[in-house]
C-alpha cells in the first residue's frame, strides 16, 4: 500500500496486488489513469457518447469511433491551448444560431424494427 497526497493535499491510498510493483511506476499509473476518466466523461457530455441507442454491435462500433472523431475535431478546433472542448462546442453552437442556421437533425442509427415503441 502507498500512501500520497495529491494537490489538494487530501491523503490517497494506492493499493496492488502485485507485490513487486515499483512504486513510481504505480504513482505514473494512477496519475494517468484521471486523463482516461476525463476523456471519457468529456466525450460523453460534449461529443454525444452517452447517447448511443444502438442495438447492433457495428452501428454501435461506428457509434464510439464518429464521437472520438468529433471529439478530436473539437479539440483541433480551439483557439488556444487552455481553451477547453465544452467551450468550443458553445462557441461553435452560438455561431450556428447566430447564423440563423438550424442544428443538424438527430440521427436514428437504430433500424426502424429494432426502435422502442412509445407508449402513452
Amino acid at each position: 500500500m502507498v500512501v500520497l497526497r495529491n494537490e489538494h493535499g487530501h491523503y490517497e491510498y494506492l493499493v496492488t496486488n502485485e507485490p513487486t510493483c515499483d512504486l513510481t511506476r504505480l504513482v505514473t499509473r494512477k496519475r494517468s489513469r484521471w486523463r482516461i476518466e476525463t476523456l471519457f466523461r468529456d466525450t460523453k457530455q460534449l461529443a454525444g457518447l452517452a447517447a448511443c441507442q444502438c442495438w447492433v454491435d457495428q452501428a454501435l462500433v461506428r457509434h464510439v469511433a464518429l464521437v472520438l472523431l468529433a471529439f478530436v475535431a473539437l479539440q483541433g478546433l480551439r483557439r488556444a491551448p487552455q481553451e477547453t472542448v465544452g467551450a468550443v462546442k458553445s462557441r461553435w453552437q452560438a455561431d450556428l444560431l447566430r447564423a440563423a442556421q438550424k442544428p443538424p437533425p438527430v440521427l436514428r442509427a437504430t433500424p426502424p424494427h429494432f426502435r422502442l415503441k412509445r407508449t402513452a
